[in-house]
């Protein structure tokens, strides 16, 4: 049984552009209204500013060429040994190299014991895992913290999980 299990963020990949394009949401076209398609079929990009799109259950190594903006940051932790109840976190991450932003990444490492010498991961580097990506609205031109230009620096992440229904609700602020 395990211990505790983290939340963590491969904190931003650039993605693919193709990914994100897929997932975009469909306007109003000739016409016609494409909101229930968009909630059916799960529109991530280019939503409405009210709207929040899911966390794919998707794996990196699918998406082909990506590029890690950032280094990996925890953002959930729980912990088995005790009865589940609704968890909450928030991470600041912090971009390391300069590019364009379509997604965060998410996975799980698991301590399988009490020195935390044991860690199973789930992350990006392990191909076969199951994953999560969480696309933006929009892709974010990002930098690292030594430059001047105008592009973000860092983004604020907060997530929530609620075990009696098994969502996980992940939120950014870049």
């Amino acid at each position: 049984m395990a211990l505790c299990e983290g939340l963590n963020i491969s904190c931003i990949y650039k993605l693919v552009k193709d990914l994100w394009r897929s997932r975009r949401c469909l306007k109003d076209i000739e016409g016609f209204d494409h909101s229930v398609v968009n909630s059916t079929l799960g529109a991530c990009g280019d939503l409405p500013a009210d709207q929040e799109g899911p966390c794919l259950a998707y794996s990196i190594w699918q998406c082909g060429q990506n590029k890690k903006l950032s280094n990996v940051v925890s953002v959930m932790e729980f912990n088995f040994l005790k009865t589940m109840s609704p968890c909450f976190g928030t991470a600041q991450v912090e971009f390391n190299k300069s590019g364009i932003c379509h997604a965060f990444v998410l996975w799980i490492d698991w301590t399988m014991d009490t020195d935390g010498t044991i860690e199973l991961s789930t992350g990006p580097d392990q191909r076969y895992w199951k994953q999560a990506v969480k696309l933006l609205k929009k892709p974010v031109a990002v930098e690292n913290g030594g430059s001047t230009s105008d592009a973000r620096r860092s983004a604020e992440v907060k997530a929530s999980f609620d075990p009696s229904s098994g969502d996980l609700d992940i939120n950014y602020v870049i």
